[in-house]
C-alpha cells in the first residue's frame, strides 16, 4: 500500500484553515473569540507550510513561505499582541491568493499520482 504524499496532507491542512477562516470572519473580527479562533487557524497554516518539503517550496517559491511561518511564530510566541489590522489584511487580501495557490499545488500532486 502507498503512504500518503505528506506534503499532501499538510496543504489539506492550509486548505482546510483557510476555509475555517472564512467561515469565522463572516462576523468580522469584533469579538475575542472569533480573532483567537482566526489566530489559531493562521498558526496551523504557519506550522503546516513550516513542515512542507523543500521541493514544494521551491518549486512554488511566488508563495511567501518565510512571512506565513513568521506570522505563526508571532502569535504562538506573542499572543497578546496580536494586531487586529494586521489580522484583518491577511484575511482579506492574503488568504484568498493564498487559498487559489494551495488549491492549485494540491490538484497538480493529485495529477502526479495518478500517473505514477
Amino acid at each position: 500500500m502507498k503512504k500518503i504524499n505528506p506534503d499532501f496532507i499538510r496543504l489539506s491542512d492550509i486548505k482546510l484553515a483557510i476555509k475555517d477562516i472564512e467561515e469565522f470572519y463572516k462576523t468580522g473580527l469584533d469579538d475575542r473569540k472569533t480573532v483567537m479562533a482566526i489566530a489559531y487557524s493562521i498558526a496551523i497554516i504557519g506550522e503546516a507550510a513550516n513542515k512542507l518539503s523543500s521541493e514544494v517550496t521551491a518549486k512554488h517559491n511566488d508563495i511567501p513561505w518565510r512571512q506565513i511561518i513568521a506570522m505563526r511564530h508571532r502569535i504562538i510566541h506573542d499572543y497578546g499582541n496580536v494586531d487586529i489590522q494586521n489580522l484583518r489584511q491577511a484575511v482579506i487580501a492574503d488568504l484568498p491568493l493564498l487559498g487559489a495557490k494551495i488549491e492549485l499545488i494540491l490538484k497538480d500532486l493529485i495529477l502526479n499520482l495518478c500517473f505514477l
